[in-house]
């Protein structure tokens, strides 16, 4: 199981997915899950591993999609006394299954460092892209004639801007940085791709020059709106190291303080035919579960306690309570 897991990690890892690690961390017998088990859970709500199963399965599914979005870990502890103690990382639920047992499990998200794709050979350039291996980041280059002595260490070096190589920019940073070189064409391209983030390295009067390009050109207004130029945080670079060093510091902060989650959603959005492919097939978090209107605890549409219709819906539950309270008010529960 744990050379699976690995295998999956790495797997994840290189395609710049986003999932979550859960781990059982601590454990009061009896259940099914024990001191150690791991899972991942990925954005699909695919669950690869165990950590236990049953309403365990199901909340840790729903708390690491949550854990994925927000990126940061959660401590869950599942028994049967429940409890009502809620924080940003910590959370209790009612042990519903019939072994009455109690688990913790912490669960961690696991972001894939982006990809960095720059267009352009420039001084700039070649700063950003030895700035950004330095950083640990995928680094790929796009320029007429560049090679790889020109940037050493980086992924992938192609002679031509064409983004078409690159199948998903949902954890993607394009910087355009040209420098008079079909800057027109090239930041059309980066922008039609669906990236979120586009930065282009030009003064205030070229970037609106370029935008008023591309409006007459027929990109929509909306398309426009997400070239970022100038760009960089500002901190008064004149050197191209310097510059290079803006550029990279907001990268980092758009993608570290959860920007970069809405960019993967436009992403997504704009091209779910090619993510929808990319999913396992049935095995997604709401097929496979029901939110309990009363406790809010996952449950199995497959294996659920009770089962009742109200308003041409069916409704499913955890446990003998949570019917009872729903039917003694429904409309409480269900708008």
């Amino acid at each position: 199981m744990f050379n699976e897991l690995t295998l999956n990690i790495e797997a994840q890892l290189a395609k710049g997915s986003d999932f979550a690690i859960a781990q059982v961390v601590d454990r009061i017998a009896p259940s099914s899950g024990k001191v150690g088990d791991k899972a991942l859970i990925l954005e699909s709500g695919e669950m690869i591993g165990w950590v236990g199963g049953g309403c365990v399965r199901g909340i840790v599914i729903k708390e690491a999609l949550d854990v994925i979005r927000s990126k940061r870990y959660k401590r869950v502890r599942i028994s049967p006394e429940g409890g009502t103690r809620e924080t940003a990382t910590y959370k209790e639920y009612v042990m519903s299954c019939q072994s009455k047992g109690t688990v913790e499990i912490l669960i961690e998200p696991m972001m894939s460092q982006p990809e960095i794709i720059i267009a352009g050979k420039s001084n700039i350039a070649r700063k950003l892209a030895a700035l950004a291996v330095a950083a640990d980041f995928r680094v790929s280059v796009l320029a007429m004639d560049a090679d790889a002595q020109m940037f050493p260490g980086v992924h992938r070096v192609y002679d031509k801007v064409d983004f078409s190589p690159f199948k998903n920019h949902s954890n993607t940073y394009i910087i355009v940085t040209t420098r008079g070189e079909n800057d027109d064409i090239s930041v059309r391209k980066a922008l039609e791709t669906g990236a979120g983030y586009v930065g282009f390295v030009a003064s205030a009067k070229k970037a609106a020059d370029i935008r008023t390009h591309l409006a007459k050109e027929g990109l929509s207004e909306n398309d426009i709106s997400r070239l970022k130029s100038p760009v960089g945080l500002d901190i008064n670079a004149k050197l191209a190291s310097e510059v290079a060093i803006s550029i990279l510091a907001e990268i980092i902060d758009d993608f570290r303080n959860g920007r970069a989650s809405a960019n993967k959603q436009r992403q997504k959005d704009t091209s779910e035919a090619a993510i929808s492919a990319e999913q396992p097939a049935g095995d997604t978090f709401a097929e496979e579960y029901y939110i309990n209107p009363v406790c809010q605890v996952p449950v199995s549409r497959k294996n659920p306690k009770h089962i009742i219709e109200y308003k041409g819906e069916l409704v499913y539950f955890c446990c003998d309570g949570c019917k009872v309270s729903f039917e003694k008010n429904p409309a409480q529960y269900i708008k």
